[in-house]
C-alpha cells in the first residue's frame, strides 16, 4: 500500500489518535486492532515521514518469541564471549529490519476500514474535559484541529531541549565477503566486543552474522557526545583491516539513542485524569543502560489496548525500583568515568555467563543473583559513585 492514505475528512473526530508510525505507535495500533477496538472504533495515525521504509534495525532477545514475531529474519541461540561461543538459553537473540515490521503491521491494519493515515506533524495537544484537541499540520497544508477520545504521543525530538545523560550512538555496515571467503560464524553473534580502541570512552563492536560471508558489523559508543558518521566508518575500516575482513559494504546504519533515567516514568498512569498518553522514549520504553526497547514497546502497546478494552487504568512502563537504581548508578559512572565501561562489562562477562547477564539486563533476576553479579564489579568505583549520589541527594 502507499505509506499514508493521506485523507482529511469533514468529520474530524476519532476514538484514538497516534502520533508517529514507528515501533511504539505501530505496536499500539496493531494491539488496538487485535483487541477488536477498531471494529467500531476509529483511529488516526499521524506520521511526518511519508517515505519511511527501512530506516533502522531492531535487535532484541526473548524466550518463545518466534511465533509472535514472524517478521524477524535472523536469530541466534549462542553468543561469542571472548572468542568462545556460549548458549543464551532460554533466550534467543533476534534481528529485524524495520521495513519487515512496518509491512507486517500495515498489512494487518489494511483490513480495517476505520483507520486513517495522514502525512503531517502534530503541532499541539490539549485536553478539554473528556476529549483531546489535536492540531495537525498536513504536509504542505494549513493547520487543522482534530478531536479524539485518546491521544497517544510517540513523537520524541532529542533536539527539543531534553536533558540527556548519555548517548548510545552507533555506525554499522552490512558487509559481504568480496571473494566469498568465510569470515563469520553464523551460529553465534557478538553483542559486546570491547577489544576495539576506546579513546577514553566506552566503545564496543557488534557482529551479527547472517552467513559465513555476510554480517552486520557495528561500532557503538556510550558518551555525552555522539559518534560521528565519519569517525564510525573510519573505525569500521580499521577493524576490518585488523581482522582481515576483505568485505564490501552493502548498507549503512547510523543513529543515536538517548540513555537517561529521566524518561523512566515509574508512576502509574491515571486514566481518570489524563487522556494524553506518552509512548516510546517519552514513556520510558528504552532501558536507560542498554537502549533496548522494541519488546517493551510491544508489551506497552498490548497493555494499553487491553486496558482500553476493559475500561481499566492505563498502564505505564512500570519497573521495580532497584532496577531503576542500578541504571541510574551505572549512568552516573559512565558520565563521570566514560573510560571505565570496558572494565565493568569485561569483568561482568568474565565472571558471569552471557545468559545470566541477559537475564539481569532483562530485569528478570532476583536479589541474590544481583548480589552475586555486583560482587564481580569494581566495588570501590560503585561505592564512591553511590556515596556521591547520596551526598548530592
Amino acid at each position: 500500500m502507499g505509506l499514508l492514505r493521506n485523507r482529511f475528512f469533514l468529520e474530524k473526530a476519532y476514538n484514538y489518535i497516534i502520533q508517529g508510525a514507528g515501533a511504539s505507535g505501530l505496536w499500539l495500533a496493531y494491539s488496538l486492532y487485535k483487541e477488536g477496538l477498531l471494529n467500531d472504533g476509529s483511529l488516526l495515525i499521524v506520521e511526518r515521514d511519508a517515505l519511511k521504509r527501512n530506516d533502522r534495525t531492531w535487535c532484541f532477545w526473548g524466550d518463545g518469541l518466534a511465533g509472535e514475531l514472524p517478521f524477524t529474519d535472523f536469530s541466534w541461540e549462542q553468543v561469542q564471549v571472548f572468542g568462545t561461543s556460549q548458549s543464551i538459553a532460554p533466550y534467543t537473540y533476534h534481528h529485524c529490519r524495520s521495513e519487515a515490521f512496518y509491512d507486517f503491521v500495515k498489512m494487518a491494519l489494511d483490513s480495517s476500514q476505520n483507520i486513517d493515515w495522514v502525512c503531517g506533524e502534530v503541532i499541539s495537544v490539549a485536553q478539554v474535559g473528556g476529549q483531546v484537541d489535536v492540531n495537525i499540520c498536513e504536509a504542505g497544508a494549513v493547520e487543522q484541529t482534530f478531536v479524539a477520545d485518546w491521544f497517544f504521543g510517540s513523537g520524541f525530538d532529542p533536539k527539543a531541549g531534553a536533558e540527556i545523560d548519555l548517548w548510545q550512538s552507533f555506525v554499522g555496515w552490512r558487509v559481504k565477503s568480496d571473494l566469498g571467503k568465510p569470515f563469520f560464524d553464523p551460529c553465534a553473534c557478538t553483542l559486546m566486543d570491547f577489544g576495539i580502541e576506546q579513546k577514553g570512552k566506552t566503545r564496543f563492536l557488534y557482529v551479527l552474522p547472517f552467513s559465513e560471508t555476510e554480517a552486520l558489523i557495528e561500532v557503538t559508543q556510550f558518551d555525552k557526545e555522539t559518534l560521528t558518521l565519519a569517525e564510525g566508518e573510519q573505525m569500521l575500516k580499521e577493524i576490518c583491516a585488523q581482522r582481515g575482513w576483505d568485505v564490501s559494504v552493502l548498507d549503512l546504519e547510523f543513529n543515536a539513542i538517548p540513555m537517561s533515567v529521566k524518561f523512566d516514568r515509574s508512576m502509574r498512569f491515571d486514566a481518570s485524569d489524563s487522556r494524553v498518553v506518552p509512548l516510546g522514549v517519552a514513556a520510558g520504553a528504552l532501558k536507560p543502560t542498554t537502549g533496548y526497547g522494541f519488546l517493551r514497546m510491544m508489551q506497552h502497546g498490548k497493555a494499553i489496548a487491553q486496558a482500553l478494552k476493559q475500561k481499566s487504568r492505563i498502564p505505564t512502563m512500570y519497573r521495580l525500583g532497584r532496577f531503576r537504581f542500578y541504571d541510574d548508578l551505572l549512568l552516573r559512572i559512565l558520565q563521570k568515568h566514560p573510560y571505565r565501561g570496558k572494565q565493568i562489562f569485561d569483568q561482568l562477562f568474565h565472571h558471569k555467563k552471557a545468559s545470566m547477564v541477559l537475564r539481569f539486563l532483562n530485569e528478570e533476576t532476583n536479589i541474590l543473583q544481583e548480589i552475586m553479579i555486583f560482587m564481580w564489579l569494581p566495588k570501590r568505583l560503585f561505592l564512591r559513585t553511590l556515596f556521591a549520589k547520596w551526598v548530592r541527594g
